[in-house]
């Protein structure tokens, strides 16, 4: 079986990777020694949705360390050990316009502006508490593997490198010590901020950790609470106006997602309740900021409506239901030897029942799904009747999907989708991909997939023009020559033009029809001038046959489609022949029998899938 379609948001990643890899521009960071040793190729972009699903393109398992990334999640352990007010008494939420390791501080309130800055970072290491320096720490690494989801390690040479070139740092804690900002022992709050910042992470392990901080606190991979809900809001908003520095304004501005970035070139971004994205590439920019981590945020952004003052309600997944046209086949009539192929092949149809509005993380739910399940050679439907809003992203992500499924030769259609919807994807796709592709519900979709998978299988009975003989009507099925003869003489031939009505609502039930050419709908009239189609019948197909059985009047209207041609067998006539010709008669009503009874079996079928 050919590998599965890749997924858009896969697929767009690599796209990403591939602009900005050779972008070159920025330089690595020197003022610590061994960070200056990093390879400026490297470079990787992770996204985790918060069901712990994860894309990853690139360098996406290279070691690097945290830095400034570790402020945040050293912040979230303070949260939870002080609580909001006492860790905004020590340290405040305020940007400052400068750069990361300023020494500058809010003199009025006597503490460092925000736990994003070095002052900050520090003022927060020296609130995590413990009996000794070990178990300091061991919190904040327990802490990082809670978000991880896995045990993390600190690099000794990138923390001895960091200690002995952390003057900067020391004065700014000596000078919080001197203003009552901080306590003793400070030597070891240094240690505790150099070690916090050496730990080695990959951009996956980034990524999760943001994913963690969008599903609020609960670590998708495992399931575990890595920090209280109630402490997310403060650490996405503190990390959302202060994470990237002086450039913090702009990156709201442009981006708007909760951010942090470190000067190793680890960037964090978080998408709440939808996703977090990891990005490693260690050439910055004047700023202290990845610039491809800043430029593949930029883009997705922008690209897919992610900014978080846009709509984003939490995602649940907007799929109600999957089967296969195995199990619930179109409306349309055929005769034995269509069905019968499509019972072999009708698993290469999937339908996708949506429910609620569509957006990035939901939208990315369905074609997950939908790459998983879909057949190597199949059609994809999409029943959208019960879709209320999309957003551009999610439409970016249909559209790639489509002509991702394109490529190999599947098929994607939309059925019963608001027009609004149907517009937006109108005025970024070809002319006519409207036309071929969107149906107004789910059983037109199903019967051009029946249609295009008999057209390929079997094309000698896909054609809607074919003319069918008498002896091979469904309802002759098994008749020896002579039956066919004698029955043929108790027929009369009727043609109809398109749109004429072959059978009205409420007319008496005194014949039965067999079409041999073109093709008629049964349509039922639901006032207001609408009507609904419930079945479309094909050649070789019989109808009405309950006129036969128990007359009554008719329930619905035949309409001719096309030109019809039919032989017509009326209740009369069907009388005549149970007298002459009882053997006859007597097989004519088994066949009869035998279609109503695969016709409700295959509907018995039917609703028992849509109803599980």
């Amino acid at each position: 079986m050919p590998d599965p379609c890749p997924s858009p948001v896969q697929s767009i990643l690599q796209e990403l990777y591939e602009k900005y890899q050779p972008d070159f521009s920025g330089s690595v960071a020197t003022y610590i020694p061994e960070l200056a040793k990093a390879n400026p190729a490297d470079f990787a972009i992770v996204l985790a949705t918060t069901d712990g699903h994860v894309y990853e393109v690139g360098q996406s398992q290279r070691e690097f360390t945290i830095q400034s990334v570790s402020k945040p999640f050293v912040f979230s352990l303070a949260l939870q050990e002080h609580g909001r007010d006492e860790v905004l008494r020590k340290v405040g939420v305020e940007p400052t316009g400068e750069a990361f390791n300023a020494i500058v501080f809010d003199e009025t309130g006597n503490r460092p502006f925000n736990p994003m800055v070095n002052a900050g970072a520090i003022a927060i290491s020296a609130l995590i508490s413990g009996d000794s320096f070990e178990s300091r720490l061991q919190r904040i690494l327990t802490t990082f593997a809670d978000f991880a989801g896995r045990p993390l390690e600190i690099d000794e040479t990138v923390f001895q490198s960091e200690r002995a070139t952390g003057h900067r740092n020391r004065a700014i804690a000596y000078l919080e010590l001197n203003s009552g900002m901080i306590q003793e022992p400070v030597d070891e709050h240094l240690d505790l901020y150099f070690r916090q910042c050496s730990i080695l992470v990959t951009a996956r392990d980034l990524a999760i950790m943001a994913a963690t901080l969008a599903n609020y606190g609960v670590n998708p991979l495992n399931g575990r609470q890595a920090v209280g809900p109630e402490h997310v809001q403060s650490i996405l908003s503190v990390m959302a106006s202060c994470g990237m520095y002086d450039y913090a304004g702009e990156w709201n501005y442009r981006i708007g997602l909760p951010a942090k970035s470190g000067v190793a070139g680890g960037i964090i971004a978080v998408l709440p309740g939808q996703f977090g994205i990891g990005l490693y590439s260690p050439l910055l920019d004047a700023k202290g900021n990845s610039v491809r981590g800043v430029r593949v945020c930029d883009e997705l952004s922008s690209r897919f409506a992610l900014h978080m003052f846009a709509h984003h309600p939490q995602p649940r997944t907007v799929i109600r239901r999957v089967y296969t046209g195995s199990n619930v086949v179109s409306k349309r009539r055929r005769r034995a030897a269509e069905r019968d192929v499509l019972d072999q092949l009708g698993h290469r149809i999937t339908v996708f029942e949506l429910d609620g509005d569509l957006f990035f993380a939901s939208m990315e739910q369905v074609l997950r799904r939908l790459t998983a399940e879909l057949d190597p050679q199949g059609f994809a439907i999409l029943d959208g009747r019960r879709v209320g809003h999309a957003d551009q992203g999610p439409l970016g992500l249909l559209i790639a999907m489509h002509e991702r499924l394109a490529e190999r030769q599947q098929q994607l259609l939309l059925a019963a989708f608001p027009a609004a919807i149907i517009r937006a994807l109108g005025q970024r796709l070809p002319a006519g991909w409207v036309e071929e592709h969107v149906f107004a519900d789910v059983d037109r979709a199903l019967e051009a997939c029946e249609d295009a998978l008999l057209a390929t299988a079997a094309p000698e009975l896909s054609a809607h023009e074919v003319s069918v003989p008498l002896a091979e009507m469904d309802i002759v099925a098994g008749f020896e020559g002579e039956y066919v003869a004698l029955l043929a003489g108790y027929l009369e031939e009727a043609t109809y033009a398109p749109g004429a009505a072959i059978i009205h609502e409420n007319d008496p039930a005194d014949r039965l029809f067999m079409l041999a050419e073109g093709s008629a709908a049964v349509t039922m009239q639901l006032g207001d001038g609408r009507s609904k189609r419930l079945a479309n019948i094909g050649p070789g197909v019989s109808f009405g046959e309950l006129a036969l059985v128990d007359g009554g009047d008719r329930v619905a209207d035949v309409i001719a489609e096309s030109a019809v041609r039919c032989w017509v067998l009326r209740t009369e006539r069907f009388a005549e022949l149970a007298e002459r010709h009882p053997r006859l008669h007597a097989r004519l009503l088994k066949n009869i029998g035998r279609n109503l009874s695969d016709r409700l079996r295959r509907t018995t079928r039917e609703v028992r899938t849509l109803e599980e």
